[in-house]
């Protein structure tokens, strides 16, 4: 198997927390309910220790119908998946069915089926993306999604916008817990790495959403670009830098070191206690 399960992720998310969640879930407060607004990939998730009440979140409507099917009809979903031969001529056409229509109803088994392929046959993992000759695809993936499915049971799946997530969930709780990963990009055109990217107005937004659950005794934290804009939008919290390597696909950046802002209204007492 190529997942473990330590963190049994469905799809290896691009963009995702797969290694720097191993740094952020030494930074969890004790919590009760958690939140993932922007759940992807859902490494932090799937990573830590699993809260009582857990709200998993996204405006892509393929990745929740992804979850939704893997919860809901999962032995229909791996009876698609089994058949699906490995071939870019099957890849190319799953990737076009995608691109060509939206989700109407879930779970829309077939189509949860389509886009998990291309996820994981594309360069990079990105969903659009070109057919990629090193990734995996073998039988014994149903296996690693037993794993998956178990991590996710009692879960609630939601397919809100984050500041609509946030009052449907209100009044806070004082042991509410809200992971923000937003699309970032601050500093760079990132429409080929995210389908829904943030605009500056949506930056400000999520500063806000923060302060409004700070005020009503809940606690968050958000994974940032680390910028000097986004330092200026949080300030007055506590805000910690995280030099992470890159793991994607391309070899001229793979393994440079970065650094992101991580960003908290409570003290870091990295205790590890939620692994």
């Amino acid at each position: 198997m190529t997942k473990k399960s330590d963190c049994p992720v469905v799809i290896p998310y691009y963009g995702g927390k797969y290694e720097l969640s191993k740094k952020l879930i030494p930074l969890l407060p004790h919590h009760e309910r958690y939140f993932e607004p922007f759940f992807g990939g859902g490494s932090m998730f799937f990573r830590k220790r699993k809260a009582d009440w857990n709200v998993l979140n996204d405006i892509d409507n393929d990745l929740v119908n992804l979850y939704i099917t893997v919860l809901k009809r999962f032995e229909e979903f791996c009876e698609h998946i089994f058949w699906m031969a490995r071939s870019r001529v099957l890849h190319d056409k799953y990737r076009e069915d995608v691109k060509s229509s939206i989700v109407t109803s879930f779970p829309d088994v077939e189509r949860a089926a389509k886009y998990f392929y291309i996820v994981r046959n594309a360069f990079n993992n990105k969903p659009l993306n070109t057919f990629s000759k090193d990734t995996y695809w073998k039988t014994d993936i149903i296996d690693e999604l037993k794993i998956s499915k178990q991590k996710l049971n009692g879960s609630t799946i939601e397919n809100l916008d984050f500041g609509e997530l946030v009052q449907r969930y209100s009044p806070i709780r004082p042991n509410d817990l809200f992971y923000f990963d937003p699309p970032y990009a601050v500093t760079m055109n990132r429409k080929d790495y995210y389908r829904n990217v943030f605009n500056q107005e949506q930056h400000i937004k999520l500063a806000d959403v923060c302060k409004y659950i700070d005020d009503n005794g809940g606690k968050f934290m958000v994974s940032y670009d680390d910028v000097k804009e986004i330092e200026n939008l949080y300030k007055g919290f506590e805000i910690e830098r995280i030099e992470t390597k890159y793991m994607g696909a391309n070899p001229d950046i793979r393994g440079k070191v970065k650094s992101e802002l991580v960003i908290m209204n409570y003290k870091s007492l990295k205790q590890g206690v939620l692994f």
